[in-house]
């Protein structure tokens, strides 16, 4: 376990990517424990050094990166200085790049892909509800019925194809989709009260999704979907990260070892437990490169 150093006390780390021999990570810092009222600062990490993310809107909130063409991509919510609100965007090389629409309603921005020289970011902007959208090159495209709540997690790109990972509102609750190219798919029956796919990846013709579902009976269930057909994940309790590496598929998240949540990945289904310090570390992104797994864990 490699530990990532902050000013700040109380830290996440959500997303994590490696190019050649360098690390980034990303996600967010504050100086209390108090998620009302703390004033949180979005944190990069390059080989474990940290600093801010502020050029132009100050990021509060860090949630996915990537690294292409030597050009480090991060995604997440800026503070708005202006109306004093958070705001939608993402920073190349540490500037940030305005997102349509995300300056005058209220926005998010969780997943980012870089396919070429184009940059996709999947959020949601608020309109009569919170609404599932991708911005391509700061261009939104709606997803979500605007009189549904919805949203989008995690976005992939294969060839022409765009794949966007999320839920929206279902009988009170919520249903895990995703999306192709703007048509969307349901992963669940629809029994559970609330779901949400939290990661998607595409390789090949095969589409891999990861999400959580809360039962009415409040049982909790984690779940790899592979084509839209589940599949199983040993002791799993939470998922976060879907990595697919020479056919293998690798997920991040949290499970039960010998009764006892800890920090896991499962590769092809098979699960492995990760050194912990006991104080709740959970998995919350994944990256495999040259059959070397590397892993973030959030505490």
């Amino acid at each position: 376990m490699v530990n990532l150093a902050t000013t700040n006390s109380f830290a996440n780390a959500r997303a994590i990517f490696v190019s050649e021999n360098d690390i980034h990570v990303v996600g967010d810092a504050s100086a209390t424990s108090n998620i009302v009222f703390s004033p949180f600062t979005g944190q990069y990490w390059n080989n474990g050094a940290v600093s801010n993310v502020d050029g132009g809107i100050p990021a509060k909130l860090l949630y996915d990166v990537v690294v292409s063409d030597g050009n480090v991509y991060i995604s997440g919510d800026g503070l708005n200085t202006v109306q004093l609100r958070m705001q939608a965007a993402y920073w190349k090389n540490g500037v940030a790049i305005p997102l349509h629409e995300a300056n005058v309603r209220g926005s998010r921005a969780r997943g980012i892909f870089v396919a070429g020289k184009d940059v996709y970011v999947a959020g949601s902007l608020n309109f009569q509800n919170e609404t599932a959208v991708y911005w391509k090159n700061g261009t939104v495209v709606n997803l979500g019925d605007p009189l549904n709540t919805s949203f989008a997690n995690s976005v992939a790109v294969s060839g022409k194809n765009v794949y966007i990972a999320g839920s929206e509102g279902f009988k009170g609750g919520s249903r895990a989709r995703y999306w192709k190219n703007g048509a969307g798919n349901y992963l669940t029956d629809g029994s559970e009260y609330s779901s949400e796919a939290v990661d998607i990846a595409v390789s090949g013709k095969d589409v891999y999704c990861v999400g959580n579902l809360q039962y009415y009976d409040n049982t909790r269930v984690a779940k790899l979907w592979k084509n839209g057909i589940s599949q199983s994940l040993p002791g799993a309790i939470r998922v976060s990260s879907v990595f697919v590496f020479n056919n293998d598929v690798y997920v991040a998240g949290e499970g039960f070892d010998n009764a006892t949540k800890s920090p896991m990945y499962w590769k092809n289904g098979v699960p492995t437990v990760l050194p912990n310090n006991g104080n709740g570390a959970f998995a919350s992104s994944i990256f495999v490169k040259k059959a070397i797994t590397t892993m973030l864990m959030d505490k």
